[in-house]
């Protein structure tokens, strides 16, 4: 997650933006897999981490890929497996709170925008970002 966040366009966020949302503890992550509910899937190219997705229910919460990743269809490929999942498990549709820099990124894979949103940071600041849905085909 961290070197994604790093890697998002100099431009894309302010530095301040960037540097709260690559900071977010270890805490928040072992709660997210434990009491939060939250699912992951990992991506591994050459043996190291390439990136993963994390959902709950149905909400996709993250989809991070490392820069060295990026652009070669990981990020990808691994909301098609969580959509594979929750097909199997009955959810109609996904939804996922975009942050800015990202909204491209699911509007290329279907999602549709809604309203606009701001996700909670560190320090009390917030990432603009956007609620979006995709439904799913039964399958």
């Amino acid at each position: 997650m961290r070197a994604a966040v790093r890697g998002v366009a100099a431009g894309a966020l302010p530095a301040r933006l960037r540097a709260a949302w690559g900071s977010l503890p270890p805490l928040y992550h072992l709660w997210a897999m434990s009491a939060g509910g939250e699912r992951y899937l990992v991506a591994e190219r050459g043996g190291r981490v390439a990136g993963y997705a994390a959902w709950r229910g149905a909400e996709l919460t993250a989809v991070f890929v490392r820069p060295s990743a990026a652009g070669r269809g990981v990020g990808a490929a691994l909301v098609a497996a969580v959509e594979r999942r929750a097909r199997r498990a009955g959810v109609p549709a996904l939804r996922v709170l975009a942050a800015g820099p990202a909204i491209g990124f699911y509007a290329r894979l279907g999602f549709r925008p809604g309203r606009a949103a701001r996700a909670p940071l560190p320090g009390g600041l917030a990432l603009p970002a956007r609620w979006m849905r995709r439904p799913l085909a039964p399958g």
